[in-house]
């Protein structure tokens, strides 16, 4: 079959991939996701592995990526059957270029399109209509999350389980320890990283626009945070700021299993921001809610429990600040670390970040 008929027959899929000088990818816009889903990769997996390693048929000497670093000359329109490692194969074409810095190749840049084959048809009724990994509404992923506190990476490790599963988890903590990051890293590393991870944060939540933030409305041709999130993660966030008198409705909408007559399928992932038990004792938290959104648990601990990060947090957002601003060699001396280990940080890491 032509390439010509190739692109009548099927949609066309505009993908763009950066990769260092060494052909790992750093960045991926990829049209149709879903097909690491079908060779079997997340997101991660993707990033931490050259371009040649997740194809049967692709080396160094037939890559179009690693021939641009090693030439620096770029190669256009190149077409090219490529075949993944479980078996799947599709037709490439891709034009490919260099990126130099000061006469160097330091990575290079590829636009490419992907063309399916008429028994393939299945695979794009499924790529169509998802959102792109980088719109699903996410930022972060687990291994952002900065630390090498023993505790904290025991935390760390259960949520890497906890992707695994559907189960609701319940992440507590101070304000500033990152539950955020968490919540994003297990959705991401989840089978459902190509679905919407949204948010209902409960402390905007009142008696009058409960119904419509869950459920959406007809009248203003809303949709609700329900049917947003439907084969995603529902991120319930800051659930101790919703008032007790409202939480009977979030317990019924989380109970439901079909909406406007279509089945609902939604992780949650919720958080709170005080001591459970206390919640609980002071009646300000139902326990019928509390039990069925905290089916895995996942406490992170406060950064004055964990002072040895502070020095990575401070080098790392040093280095991202020099990055991307005009100041590029700000430093600290050693009295600041003392100072900061004197501090007790209320803010937790937030609130270094900020300072």
């Amino acid at each position: 079959m032509e390439l010509q008929q190739f692109a009548q027959a099927f949609s066309e899929f505009d993908n763009v991939l950066i990769t260092d000088d060494k052909g790992c990818a750093i960045f991926y816009d990829l049209a149709d996701l879903n097909i690491l889903l079908e060779i079997g990769l997340t997101p991660d997996e993707f990033f931490q592995s050259t371009v040649t390693d997740n194809y049967q048929n692709l080396s160094p000497e037939t890559s179009t990526v690693f021939q641009v670093i090693q030439t620096g000359q770029p190669v256009l329109y190149y077409e090219q059957q490529l075949t993944t490692l479980n078996g799947f194969s599709y037709l490439s074409l891709s034009s490919t270029y260099p990126i130099m810095e000061h006469g160097k190749v330091i990575g290079a840049i590829e636009f490419s399109k992907h063309f399916y084959e008429t028994k393939q048809i299945k695979y794009l009724d499924n790529f169509l209509g998802h959102k792109l990994y980088r719109d699903n509404h996410t930022t972060y992923r687990l291994e952002d999350y900065i630390t090498t506190n023993a505790e904290m990476k025991t935390q760390l490790e259960k949520a890497r389980r906890s992707a695994q599963k559907s189960a609701p988890v319940l992440l507590t903590g101070e304000t500033g320890t990152g539950k955020d990051i968490i919540a994003q890293g297990i959705h991401n590393e989840s089978e459902r990283y190509t679905k919407p991870f949204i948010t209902l944060n409960c402390s905007t939540l009142t008696e009058d626009n409960i119904f419509t933030q869950l459920y959406g409305s007809d009248n203003e041709a809303k949709s609700g945070k329900l049917q947003e999130a439907n084969g995603g993660t529902l991120f319930i966030d800051h659930l101790n700021l919703l008032d007790i008198s409202l939480q009977a409705k979030l317990l019924h909408a989380v109970d439901i299993k079909v909406l406007n007559g279509e089945p609902l399928d939604i992780r949650y992932i919720t958080t709170v921001n005080e001591d459970v038990d206390k919640l609980l004792a002071e009646k300000r938290l139902r326990e019928d809610l509390f039990y069925r959104l905290n089916v895995l648990q996942i406490d992170l601990p406060p950064l004055r429990l964990r002072k040895e990060d502070i020095p990575i947090i401070l080098d790392f957002y040093i280095q991202f600040y020099n990055e991307h601003t005009l100041q590029k060699n700000v430093s600290y001396r050693n009295e600041v670390i003392q100072l900061f280990y004197a501090y007790h940080w209320p803010g937790n890491v937030r609130e270094l970040k900020s300072v």
